[in-house]
């Protein structure tokens, strides 16, 4: 296939990402900063104005700081402090705790609301400074071939319809629901039966939510007569979610005096500012496949999620931190294209978690039959406490690691002191690749090719001592998990660990077996 009218000659790069939303925006930055090119195509000119996504975790705080940006960097963000469930008479049927008055063994506080754009905004301005990057707004991407060594890509300059041609080394598609990149690439979804469609109304108020005698954190009304969701996002924004019933339709629920009669059910519509009201359908939905040889998909693209676990955007950053770093091996030549391989393979069965976790909330909320929101009540007000312990996540599922109760975790973040005697958390300390950290009487020399494959791949290693262990945190994680050194890939996760003699030495000669190097890219740099 030739490329299509008015093409010009190819440009060439590392990696195509299509779409330029928080998840393409962070695979970007963290390919970027390891200097790949990377040439990102976006349909739109600029940052959308209202948000959607409003909540992210610790997980994806730990990602963002990778960045170098901190939890005070996003403009409105809040820690949330609680979240309820509560029947249609007003009973609190169970609560689940965010114990966000300190912060998680990933250094962050658990749970965040933020105001996606300002996050955006800032996200883009820190990408910027990535010189190998370059960003092409008001693109829309239009054909896209995969090769044996490349893929060929064109995007029309919706300005000037110009038709750029590119050839990458990889194509990842962050481009949302309606993906172009899966559909041209034949991939296919997954429909895990879940479809409501749910009225979004986004607010700004001038003075706190709670003196207007909303709730101070996010609520779910499990009301038959209708379910709503109440969410304070962060600063002055607010959100209301409410469930469209049988026979109710999408232009009848967006008309600005129905709008303003459901708001009126909650506070004086009078003291709020409706930025935003669309109708979403709510779906469940997975990629069968995650990408092909040289295509891959991320975020929406690759799944979709009811809100009520406020995981959606959460699952792409996790996407874009899991296959970054593989992406990097691979244009590098460090490892053979079948690193890629488990992308899917460990992604896949925790995002199929979190929605199975999701589509269950959905059932508490959404029911609308009266018995059965009676029984449902009766349930959970008949129990001794009414705090639930808040849903545990799964490690990532089989692949680049050692597996079972050995790898495939999150690797631990504390405070560590360094030579100079200051005191930071590990990855400010040690900066983002691979580190292999060791208690202080099970360090020893390496052998040689273990040294190598330390400086190819820049990893850092840090000794674990009552010096430098400054709470403690790493050696009772040590003792926990019964070894003596633990190597921690690029995005958090624990590779291996392993204990006795020679425990650093035998943990990087897995390592290196397990990259099998392969062969250089098809556009090496330069």
């Amino acid at each position: 296939m030739t490329s299509a009218a008015g093409a010009v000659e190819p440009e060439y790069c590392d990696v195509a990402i299509v779409g330029y939303g928080p998840v393409g925006v962070t695979l970007a930055s963290l390919l970027g900063r390891e200097g790949l090119r990377v040439r990102v195509f976006e349909c739109e000119r600029a940052i959308y104005t209202l948000p959607r996504a409003v909540h992210f975790d610790h997980e994806v705080m730990r990602v963002f700081q990778s960045l170098g940006l901190g939890d005070g960097d996003f403009g409105h963000t809040a820690p949330i402090l609680g979240y309820d469930f509560v029947n249609g008479h007003g009973d609190v049927l169970f609560s689940l705790p965010m114990n966000n008055q300190g912060v998680t063994h990933q250094g962050w506080r658990p749970d965040y609301m933020f105001h996606q754009p300002d996050l955006e905004r800032v996200l883009r301005g820190n990408a910027s400074g990535h010189k190998t990057l370059q960003v092409d707004l008001e693109h829309e991407a239009l054909r896209m071939e995969e090769r044996e060594d490349w893929v060929e890509l064109d995007a029309r300059d919706l300005q000037t319809g110009k038709i750029r041609t590119v050839r990458a080394n990889f194509v990842v598609g962050c481009d949302g629901a309606n993906s172009f990149v899966r559909k041209a690439a034949g991939l296919g979804l997954d429909d895990l039966e879940f479809d409501e469609p749910w009225l979004v109304v986004d607010a700004t108020v001038e003075t706190p939510p709670t003196e207007l005698g909303l709730p101070p954190y996010p609520t779910q009304y499990c009301d038959p007569a209708r379910p709503v969701t109440y969410v304070p996002v962060a600063g002055p924004y607010i959100r209301w979610e409410f469930m469209l019933l049988p026979g109710e339709t999408r232009e009848e629920m967006l008309r600005p005096e129905r709008v303003r009669g459901l708001i009126a059910e909650q506070v004086d519509p009078d003291r709020v500012e409706v930025i935003r009201s669309a109708v979403y359908d709510f779906h469940a939905l997975v990629a069968k496949r995650w990408g092909t040889r040289r295509v891959f998909l991320a975020g929406d693209s690759a799944h979709q999620t009811p809100p009520f676990l406020g995981q959606g955007m959460c699952a792409g950053i996790r996407d874009a931190a899991n296959l970054a770093w593989r992406l990097v091996l691979a244009v590098r030549g460090q490892a053979s294209l079948e690193l890629l391989d488990s992308y899917q393979s460990e992604r896949e069965p925790h995002v199929r978690a979190l929605i199975g976790i999701a589509v269950n909330m959905g059932g508490i909320i959404c029911v609308r039959d009266p018995e059965a929101a009676s029984a449902r009540d009766a349930e959970f007000l008949a129990r001794e406490s009414r705090v639930l312990p808040s849903p545990a996540f799964p490690n990532v599922g089989p692949g680049f690691h050692q597996g079972d109760h050995r790898g495939g975790h999150l690797g631990l973040q504390a405070r560590v002191r360094g030579p100079g005697g200051s005191s930071k958390l590990l990855d400010d300390a040690v900066g983002p690749g691979f580190t292999l950290m060791t208690r202080g009487d099970a360090s020893c020399e390496i052998p040689a090719r273990a040294g190598d494959l330390c400086a190819a791949l820049e990893i850092s290693r840090v000794l674990i001592n009552p010096e430098s262990d400054v709470d403690g945190a790493y050696s009772l994680w040590f003792d926990s998990h019964d070894c003596d050194a633990v190597l921690v890939r690029p995005d958090n996760i624990v590779f291996g660990q392993c204990r006795g003699p020679n425990a650093e030495a035998r943990l990087l000669a897995e390592l290196d077996q397990r990259l099998q190097v392969g062969t250089p890219p098809a556009f090496p740099a330069g």
